[in-house]
């Protein structure tokens, strides 16, 4: 202003001089302008929001991966919130920090959990039921939160909720901390713990991850319990979450086939009628443990198999590479060389009485009261009741004879 005073002075002001050097002085003092209010809009607008409707055919990790951060043009094009939402918040922070309670995380660093203090977790999921969402909606207390704070806190509302019912939408995660911050403050602002990004919907339902696994636990506990030995679910593989666009649908577990190691699982949503919307891929590893036989000692191929040289243990038969032997029949002789503690395999054993080809066994013909004995060769391996070609030493001819023993083929 004293730039335009002077210029008046020393020459004639006229009006678009006077307007060129108010522009001037705009541009050299900003901290003169009025901060203008914020036009509406809120954070979900058409330029945040994004389509998640393909994450209900897709892996956990497909998912995960598609849930990436918008870019800067479209971050851009939201709008804040309207002034008047700091207005509305600015009573409830005052009653919901408690002086001298805790720290608050500084620089969007959520710290480990003193005594008394306490965080808000952000879903990766969530619905609401409102026109407006909800810190409640969106949000969980973590650590030592008084209920009647969290209460308070609950019905903040934030932004508008998404424009249609039943369809999942998504924001990245720096928009999400910029919108909690407009709504909130930054002092609780800083106490949100938020997800790689937020899916929300307005209405229906959304089965979190811990729901999914409890739901695979109780459907396939009964063929479980038909399973021989003790059977253990882990290492659960399930979508992060699952959205339904109304509660007539329903989540329908389709598992794979049940056997240990990696068990296939599908959820598939279906309509009040049972059709099938879509449907989500997971997995889970089964574990079967059973008691089955053991080398108690170290065992050369051709050993025999006696009461002692055999124990028991507890083992996974998905680390089997074929069934455990059932401690019956024999006598038996090792097929190949075991150490101890290995589990006693089916494949493992050869009958004692098995004949192998090219002994020497006893040849007998039988005949009504007949009986012929000789002496012949064995042409192949042969179990007791197996039929294997022999040549008689005499004749030099091949028969067909019936094992009876590891010595004793026999002709009827």
């Amino acid at each position: 202003m004293l730039i335009s005073m002077r210029f008046c002075v020393d020459m004639p002001c006229r009006p678009w001089m006077l307007a060129v050097l108010l522009v001037l002085a705009w541009t050299w003092f900003p901290s003169s302008r009025p901060v203008l209010a914020a036009p509406e809009g809120g954070v979900f607008s058409g330029g945040v929001w994004q389509d998640t409707e393909r994450n209900h055919r897709r892996s956990p990790t497909q998912v995960q991966r598609q849930l990436s951060t918008p870019n800067s043009r479209a971050q851009n094009q939201g709008r804040p919130l309207p002034a008047d939402a700091q207005q509305q918040r600015a009573a409830r922070t005052r009653t919901a920090i408690v002086s001298g309670q805790a720290s608050l995380a500084e620089d969007g660093q959520t710290h480990l959990l003193n005594a008394g203090d306490w965080r808000l977790k952000i879903k990766g999921a969530a619905v609401t039921a409102t026109d407006m969402v909800l810190l409640g909606d969106i949000a969980a207390p973590l650590g030592e939160m008084d209920a009647y704070i969290w209460h308070e806190l609950s019905t903040q509302q934030l932004w508008p909720a998404p424009p249609v019912e039943g369809k999942p939408l998504q924001v990245s995660r720096s928009r999400l901390a910029q919108a909690l911050q407009q709504a909130l403050g930054k002092d609780l602002a800083g106490r949100c713990v938020l997800p790689p990004s937020l899916v929300i919907q307005r209405g229906g339902m959304v089965f979190y991850q811990d729901e999914l696994r409890e739901y695979v636990v109780k459907s396939l506990t009964a063929q479980l319990n038909a399973l021989p030995g003790e059977a253990e679910l882990n290492d659960f593989r399930l979508p992060e979450y699952i959205f339904l666009a109304h509660t007539q649908q329903q989540v329908q577990l389709e598992p794979g086939r049940l056997a240990p190691g990696r068990v296939p699982l599908r959820f598939a949503v279906q309509e009040a009628d049972g059709t099938v919307l879509r449907r989500v891929s997971g997995t889970v590893n089964l574990t079967l443990w059973v008691t089955a036989p053991t080398a108690a000692q170290a065992m050369n191929k051709g050993d025999a198999l006696t009461a002692q040289s055999v124990t028991f243990a507890r083992v996974n038969v998905g680390n089997l590479r074929d069934l455990p032997w059932d401690g019956r029949g024999g006598p038996w002789q090792l097929a190949r060389a075991i150490n101890a503690g290995e589990p006693i395999l089916q494949s493992d054993l050869v009958s004692q009485l098995t004949v192998k080809r090219g002994d020497m066994v006893t040849l007998i013909y039988a005949r009504g009261n007949l009986r012929i004995t000789t002496q012949a060769q064995a042409l192949a391996d042969g179990e007791p009741g197996a039929t294997i070609p022999v040549r008689n030493l005499q004749t030099k001819k091949q028969v067909f004879a019936t094992v009876k023993n590891g010595s004793t083929v026999e002709i009827h």
